[in-house]
């Protein structure tokens, strides 16, 4: 019997379950700041892994784009606040991008798509 109860861990009872799911979100709230953080420097150090796999999973969840992008869509003409909090958030990237130095482009002619296509 003692052996049964000890299998049972507190975390497998459904009413700590609950209590834990509740102590992990206050503590998030009140580490936003330290998780924005940590979140920030992840992005840093891991880009191109986060970049390929935002990429995949936009690959494999079109629908979920499409209802996200109506909702946001329908909330930024509809809500005053959103369009002005989202016009602050397009100027502080435009004055970020302002001192960053463009890489060059390379512009191709008619000629050198034909000569691409011969090779």
């Amino acid at each position: 019997m003692a052996e049964e109860n000890a299998k049972v861990l507190w975390k497998d009872k459904p009413e700590n379950k609950v209590k834990m799911k509740e102590y992990q979100k206050t503590w998030r709230e009140r580490h936003k700041d330290k998780l924005e953080a940590q979140r920030k420097k992840y992005y840093e150090n891991n880009k191109e892994k986060v970049l390929g796999y935002t990429r995949k999973w936009r690959e494999k969840n079109p629908e979920k784009i499409k209802v996200y992008s109506e909702k946001t869509k329908e909330r930024y003409k509809n809500d005053p606040e959103f369009r002005a909090k989202q016009h602050e958030a397009y100027k502080k990237w435009v004055e970020k991008k302002k001192g960053v130095e463009k890489s060059p482009t390379i512009s191709c002619t008619d000629s050198d798509v034909a000569v691409a296509k011969d090779l």
